[in-house]
């Protein structure tokens, strides 16, 4: 006997199983090109040309762009929660990259038909999202500061984590294009 994912399901859960792990594929090349284009200089200023500027930016060598994300939930379907000892709820996508200077809306949706989810985020952002089931939350918050921050969701510790990245201001990055050729 055979132990694979396939093993005693139905053709509606293995649809559903394909589909999760074709979003989630999708996800990570969609995410690949992106980091490749912030990491890339050249790139990263051809894709900044569709952005309008920010006028609310405050910093003079950040000239920033209005970013949108959507953030929606998941779960893994036929996990044994008590079992396993930790949840199976997940965000699609993970990773977000934005440059300093940016003003990023957040369109978080809680696709869960049971639980409260939390986009939560530490310093120096500070922002705790609680988002009833099948609803949504959008709110718009300024990338002020370089670095990794991790977000997460405070019901389902440790797998529903994140990772906001922000790179340096695009102006900064127009520079070294320009320097560096």
């Amino acid at each position: 006997m055979k132990n694979n994912i396939w093993h005693d399901k139905t053709l509606s859960d293995r649809i559903k199983t394909a589909t999760i792990v074709l979003l989630f594929l999708i996800s990570v090349s969609t995410l690949t090109s992106r980091v490749h284009a912030q990491s890339n200089p050249a790139l990263s200023v051809q894709s900044q040309k569709v952005s309008s500027s920010d006028p609310s930016s405050s910093s003079s060598n950040a000239v920033g762009s209005n970013k949108s994300f959507y953030l929606y939930t998941g779960e893994i379907e036929g996990i044994n929660e008590t079992k396993l000892g930790m949840p199976a709820d997940y965000y699609i996508p993970s990773i977000f990259v934005a440059n300093k200077g940016d003003s990023i809306t957040m369109h978080f949706y809680n696709l869960d038909g049971d639980d409260r989810h939390t986009f939560t985020i530490g310093a120096p952002y500070n922002i705790n999202q609680d988002v009833s089931p099948m609803h949504n939350a959008t709110f718009t918050f300024k990338a002020g500061h370089e670095g990794v921050y991790r977000f997460y969701c405070t019901y389902h510790q440790p797998t529903m984590t994140g990772e906001l990245i922000v790179l340096p201001p695009s102006s900064e990055l127009t520079a070294a294009a320009t320097d560096g050729n």
